[in-house]
């Protein structure tokens, strides 16, 4: 019997030990936790004092304070939910007031964007626009890559346009994609000038995931899809080249001097281009066959003929 009882002793002893440490360890723990949550509340009292608050800065800068209260951001200054304790209005963009009060008005204790280097302005401004799915690849955009950034098309106090922008979108683009400008004067192009589409119904100006800052997805030419929905199939019989090099393999998107935006003049010559060999199969380029879409009608994909004729 003392055999049987000196383990269980022993087994016992040693889980008390255990549960002793275990013990001893959560109470440490809950003590550090303490001192810490202690010194997070200072740090952030301490913070919140450098602070001044919207309507002191509208003393001196009413006209200011009157375009931020007529301006999407005003909702920071309404709304504690949208930012919660980094809420501060006008503070939320320059940064704590008290040094910048205590100064008189001293320019150089607290932040202007008048003179600041392009990233120091493009990471104030995504401190709180990073969480939002159309700004958060500005970083890796070509726009952020050239040195464009966010005031360069925003303007936060003088703007009363669409998303605060310094001019209309499409007058706005075209001041530096001249080129792009010059394509949509053409004959036959999309018509962004005339207001039917925007730039940014098709690029995303502040960065994608694709090339050119598509509004694309995975799904090539998505973005081309969103108006021409009856290219996109699916078709039981596809046309190789809208599957894997996309639409731009037959047709400039912004614009041409040709039909249907095409790269080239004529039909036949486009289609050749892959098609060589069918000259050599009794389709001589004449004048009564060159045109190919005359019998390869649906082009884009078929679910009737592999061959596209319907």
């Amino acid at each position: 019997m003392r055999h049987i009882m000196k383990p269980v002793v022993r087994w016992a002893v040693l889980i008390g030990t255990l549960l002793l440490a275990a013990a001893g360890m959560m109470a440490a723990r809950q003590g550090s936790d303490a001192t810490k949550s202690v010194a997070d509340q200072k740090a952030q009292t301490t913070n919140a004092s450098q602070y001044v608050g919207a309507d002191t800065c509208k003393g001196c800068h009413e006209e200011a304070g009157k375009s931020i209260d007529a301006s999407p951001h005003a909702r920071i200054l309404t709304s504690k939910k949208i930012r919660g304790e980094m809420a501060h209005g006008c503070e939320s963009c320059h940064g704590p007031g008290a040094a910048h009060v205590e100064g008189g008005g001293d320019k150089s204790k607290i932040f202007t964007f008048k003179g600041v280097k392009p990233e120091e302005i493009t990471r104030r401004c995504l401190s709180c626009h990073e969480s939002n799915s159309e700004q958060r690849e500005f970083m890796r955009s070509t726009h952020n890559e050239n040195g464009v950034t966010c005031t360069s098309c925003h303007s936060v106090h003088h703007s009363t346009l669409e998303y605060q922008l310094v001019k209309k979108q499409t007058p706005l683009c075209f001041s530096c994609h001249a080129e792009q400008k010059s394509d949509f004067q053409k004959p036959f192009h999309h018509r962004v000038e005339e207001g039917l589409i925007k730039c940014g119904d098709c690029h995303n100006p502040h960065g994608t995931l694709a090339a050119r800052q598509l509004r694309s997805t995975p799904d090539q030419d998505a973005v081309c899809f969103k108006c021409h929905s009856d290219k996109r199939g699916p078709f039981v019989f596809e046309h190789v080249p809208v599957k894997v090099e996309g639409c731009t393999a037959c047709h400039f998107p912004h614009g041409s001097t040709n039909p249907r935006m095409l790269t080239t003049a004529r039909t036949n010559s486009l289609c050749l281009q892959c098609h060589a060999a069918t000259a050599a199969i009794g389709h001589t380029q004449n004048t009564r066959l060159q045109q190919c879409i005359a019998c390869h009608s649906n082009i884009h994909g078929s679910n009737l003929s592999p061959v596209f004729f319907k």
